[in-house]
């Protein structure tokens, strides 16, 4: 009796771990990160990867100092990205690479919520939160907000 409740116990231990419709989401939200905001805009500059990962209506709004919000478009983001490039900073070095820590994924059905920490150098610099939703084509990344760390 007990041999049956162990296999059984490891059983359903195995089915929980089975990759449930809401994995296969995050691991394609973490897949788009990787590819349109690290590879596309932080470490190389790869406007076609932002293409790919930016819904062409995106916004980031900034808070600036005096309170007031600022939107940067997908085009005004792509901008930076080619500023970087043509300052010199993409595509970035190595041992300069931003890397990020997932600090909380939400999905639901086809909207998800993103959390994470943007660490350069080793140390986290900002706190991205961004939104997506799912298209027929994949997810995009609709909205950004953040914060700087430190402030």
């Amino acid at each position: 009796m007990k041999n049956i409740a162990i296999v059984l116990f490891s059983a359903l231990i195995g089915l929980a771990s089975c990759n449930a419709p809401e994995d296969k989401e995050v691991t394609a939200i973490k897949q788009l990160i990787e590819t349109s905001y690290l590879e596309g805009t932080q470490n190389i500059g790869d406007m076609d990867k932002i293409d790919a990962g930016f819904h062409p209506d995106f916004r980031m709004q900034v808070l600036e100092k005096d309170g007031t919000l600022n939107n940067v478009g997908r085009e005004g983001w792509k901008q930076m990205a080619q500023d970087n490039i043509d300052n010199g900073v993409l595509p970035r070095a190595a041992d300069k690479q931003v890397s990020v820590n997932y600090l909380d994924i939400q999905v639901e059905k086809y909207a998800a919520t993103l959390k994470m920490e943007y660490i350069l150098e080793g140390k986290p610099v900002y706190i991205d939160f961004m939104q997506l939703y799912k298209f027929p084509d994949g997810w995009k990344i609709v909205n950004k907000i953040y914060y700087t760390v430190g402030d």
